[in-house]
């Protein structure tokens, strides 16, 4: 059993004056973050005057800026505090991964095209009844769920509630630890090859398809340039809307269906899974490739696979993306250079004809595997050299 934070989301209902309230907290926690980060911004050009090229966020610094905001607007205080404080924690995060090179300077938040949701800390205010969810400064909301998840909100610790609004509907996700039992080992081993004709290959044959979509695609453009047509905000428009989100729902939920079932599936039957380590953002610049990739969501299914080989103990690993799996034969390691966008091909040494993805699926898991050798002989290299010796003779054929 391991210990996990997972998220659990639940449908709200709220009426008119709830609806009111929680939007005027979406619109205090985007006010905060807008004025934290311009405030923060005229602080470091003061600082680069004097010759700083640097000044470290710190959440007291951002505490202070935050109790002197208040002060200035008073309609902040219509908002649970703990709301307000994760918006400055989400933003040193944010500037933590930019001065890491892990993403861009944070920009400013938008009423028009952000995420609308607010984050309250649980410090015993959150209160969870039958049908019902208390939540500080709000009141009380209904909500509906499966009749598991109300026996799991009953009894389960809950960290934070998160409350979002997504295509007119409003979403509670509770932030709750879980013990989740691993699966059983099976001792087997897989590499995965990613594509565009096939979601994924396997190296022992099996090819997962591509998820079709495109009835939903076209009945989101259909309703699309319904809604371009219509006077903004008119009856008509509410009502095309609706319908309009009704499908981007219906897509989504389709999509993240059968990735989880498939990734589920990969994770329960192989202990050690293999796949290549894709430049996925660099190969949207490509105008060519950018609307199937997009399609496909290739990140979605490896963030899937790795997040729940972590959780049920199995072991995951990427080759370099610069490993030529597809050109090398994984029959007799033969170096096919002149190889190009052929499905099939046929090796001048051994002869033997072979599928493109599936042969890279073979060739991935044996690179994978021999990555995996080495890190593990790296770990015994540093302790005891009997240690090295017996388990060097423990694996030998």
């Amino acid at each position: 059993m391991k210990c996990v934070n997972q998220g659990l989301k639940v449908r709200l209902y709220p009426d008119e004056d709830m609806m009111i309230k929680i939007n005027q907290n979406i619109g205090n926690s985007r006010f905060t973050w807008n004025k934290l980060l311009e405030d923060y911004q005229n602080t470091y050009k003061l600082f680069k005057l004097h010759g700083y090229t640097k000044l470290k966020c710190n959440m007291t610094t951002f505490n202070a800026m935050l109790n002197m905001l208040k002060k200035e607007h008073a309609f902040l205080y219509l908002s649970e505090s703990s709301s307000l404080q994760q918006v400055y924690r989400d933003l040193i995060h944010a500037y933590n991964k930019f001065f890491n090179g892990e993403s861009c300077y944070p920009r400013f938040k938008s009423k028009k095209h952000d995420k609308k949701s607010f984050r309250i800390q649980n410090n015993r205010n959150i209160k969870i009844k039958p049908h019902t969810i208390i939540l500080p400064k709000i009141g009380e909301i209904h909500y509906r769920t499966s009749k598991k998840y109300h026996e799991k909100l009953k009894n389960i610790k809950i960290n934070n509630v998160t409350i979002k609004i997504e295509n007119g509907k409003y979403y509670d996700v509770f932030n709750i630890e879980t013990e989740i039992p691993k699966f059983p080992k099976t001792n087997e081993a897989v590499g995965i090859d990613l594509g565009i004709r096939t979601l994924a290959t396997l190296d022992n044959g099996l090819k997962i398809a591509n998820l079709d979509v495109t009835y939903e695609e076209n009945m989101i453009k259909k309703y699309q340039k319904r809604l371009s047509r219509q006077k903004h905000n008119s009856n008509r428009y509410k009502k095309t809307l609706k319908t309009y989100w009704k499908w981007i729902d219906q897509k989504k939920n389709k999509i993240n269906d059968y990735y989880h079932k498939t990734t589920t599936q990969i994770v329960k039957k192989y202990d050690i899974i293999i796949l290549e380590d894709l430049n996925i953002k660099g190969m949207f610049k490509n105008p060519k490739y950018s609307p199937k990739l997009q399609r496909i969501g290739w990140k979605k299914f490896v963030e899937m696979i790795k997040y729940k080989a972590e959780i049920y103990g199995k072991t995951f690993r990427q080759v370099s993306r610069w490993y030529p799996s597809s050109k090398i034969c994984s029959n007799c390691g033969y170096y096919n250079k002149d190889l190009k966008y052929e499905t099939e091909w046929e090796c001048p040494q051994c002869h033997k004809i072979h599928d493109r993805d599936i042969n890279a699926g073979k060739n991935i898991l044996e690179r994978g595997l021999t990555n995996l050798i080495e890190e593990t002989m790296n770990l015994w290299s540093r302790g005891d050299s009997t240690v090295i010796l017996l388990s060097w003779e423990s694996i030998s054929p």
